[in-house]
């Protein structure tokens, strides 16, 4: 964590709405980035992210450890992504079908298909997982403490999750499980 993060955890812990504003300015759209993924749809994201903001300024003075700010936020909102996830308002579309190909000649929209079934097959923690560490780059640490599981079981699934991935995007079919 950089010391002008630290700096703004610690003043907001203080009370300084400001801080907690500048945190939210840094980590917005790695909320939305991930919020979307999970919830399925950007209305739907922008509830949960703002369900979490509210929850984070509301509850910052009980964090522990300023370094902990990151995974913290993020188990606050991964939270609020599966209250809004099982609320029923949110399908769960993980990519858009965009029809684009990239400078290479790759058929995103395809890609985007395959992957995204790739994906659906993961165990939901699973994917969880992949996505946290994807989306936001937190780390198995980090992740661990959002998801109340070892470092070492979330570098395991991870790890078994990738493999996984890469086994369903190469054969470009299902994966017998």
């Amino acid at each position: 964590m950089s010391d002008e993060i630290r700096k703004y955890v610690i003043a907001a812990q203080n009370g300084d709405a400001d801080a907690f504003g500048e945190l939210y300015s840094i980590y917005k759209n790695e909320m939305y980035r991930y919020a979307c993924i999970v919830v399925g749809d950007a209305d739907g994201a922008m509830d949960a992210v703002s369900d979490a903001v509210l929850e984070a300024f509301s509850g910052i003075g009980n964090l522990r450890n300023a370094d902990s700010f990151k995974g913290w936020l993020f188990k606050i909102l991964n939270a609020a992504c599966r209250r809004q996830y099982n609320s029923g308002n949110s399908a769960l579309p993980l990519l858009t079908d965009s029809g684009e190909t990239d400078s290479g000649g790759i058929d995103t929209a395809e890609l985007s298909i395959d992957l995204e079934r790739a994906l659906s097959s993961l165990a939901p923690e699973d994917r969880q997982i992949v996505m946290m560490r994807a989306v936001t780059g937190l780390g198995s640490r980090e992740i661990s403490e959002s998801l109340g599981m070892s470092d070492t079981a979330v570098r395991s699934r991870y790890s078994r999750a990738i493999a996984k991935l890469g086994k369903i995007l190469k054969e470009g079919g299902e994966d017998d499980g």
